[in-house]
């Protein structure tokens, strides 16, 4: 079997390990068909997540098929599956309140234990979901980083008409981009990259695209933080009206300037938000089965798993949206 290993930040390498064990208990064996390169695997690449541990075998977002299962797994063989970025306990007071997402004692695949890229890998059971039947694998494998979208974009009311501004049109930008689309508001994006904001106007002709620079006063309902930069963080405050929501997406690690006075007065309510829980991937899901749910600008391109060096340096140029490894 062959596996994405990662000796040290920036030692990238495909390597043959020995074939996945025989699941167990509640075990499944999976077959990976695709797996989708996500920010924080070019984090861990990078070297900047803090907590990350190596070596360590990257990725988290996969598809794949149950090809054996424990005795105790509610999956059949031959189902197609997604999996969660993280373990969660089940036992902690966040878990016991369904909000698995913060569990106190969650484990992140690719990052603090052994990722999901390689040929073939064991989960358990409880960290896998199935996929719709009618579902077709180009779009399926995108449910994972859109859930983290579905679960953002409950935290606050929007409506058809509501003024959002995205910041940041990476693929959750865009995903964020492609569900407020499907809700019909008022979308506005900001980027420093010009192909990232053409990608993020082919959604709709109606959307607005601008530097951040030229914002100046303008103000809306709802701003989406999905850059996770110092400076956009902070622009992020002062483009919500009075009133209004920040939803904060975007994940830096750098200490952010808050003006508690504009919050304050202005009544401005922020959310954080992170993953998602079961219930969003269903809707999910859901949504990634209608038709009329349009995703196509998500997915760049699917590269052969040899080509891993190719694929991860394009995701790092930040060209890009969602850039797909097919494992078959």
């Amino acid at each position: 079997m062959r596996e994405l290993y990662l000796e040290k930040p920036g030692d990238l390498k495909i390597r043959e390990s020995g074939p996945a064990t025989a699941p167990k208990d509640n075990e499944v064996k999976v077959k990976v068909i695709y797996g989708g390169i996500c920010g924080s695997d070019l984090r861990v690449l990078r070297g900047t997540i803090p907590y990350a541990t190596y070596p360590c075998r990257p990725g988290h977002e996969i598809l794949g098929t149950v090809v054996e299962a424990g005795e105790k797994s509610p999956y059949q063989v031959g189902t197609k599956v997604a999996s969660f970025p993280n373990t969660y306990c089940g036992k902690c007071e966040f878990c016991l309140q369904g909000r698995t997402n913060i569990c106190a004692n969650k484990k992140s695949f690719g990052v603090t234990c052994d990722g999901l890229f390689a040929q073939e890998i064991i989960l358990d059971s409880e960290f896998v979901v199935p996929i719709p039947a009618d579902l077709v694998d180009e779009r399926a494998i995108l449910v994972e980083p859109f859930a983290v979208n579905v679960h953002a974009l409950k935290r606050t009311n929007i409506s058809k008409g509501k003024s959002v501004a995205v910041i940041g049109c990476g693929t959750e930008g865009l995903l964020a981009i492609a569900l407020l689309n499907h809700m019909g508001a008022d979308i506005t994006v900001l980027d420093i990259n010009p192909i990232k904001m053409e990608k993020a106007k082919s959604f709709n002709k109606n959307i607005k695209a601008m530097y951040p620079a030229d914002a100046k006063d303008q103000v809306f309902d709802v701003v989406v933080e999905a850059a996770g930069v110092k400076a956009s963080i902070e622009q992020a405050f002062q483009l919500v009206k009075p009133g209004g929501a920040l939803i904060s997406l975007g994940i830096t690690g750098d200490a952010i300037n808050y003006p508690a006075l504009r919050i304050t007065r202005g009544e401005i309510t922020i959310y954080g938000t992170i993953i998602y829980t079961k219930k969003d991937f269903v809707d999910a899901f859901a949504l990634l089965q209608d038709p009329a749910f349009n995703v196509a600008p998500i997915l760049s391109r699917i590269d052969p798993f040899a080509k891993y060096q190719e694929a991860f340096d394009d995701a790092l140029t930040g060209n890009f949206a969602k850039i797909v490894l097919d494992f078959r």
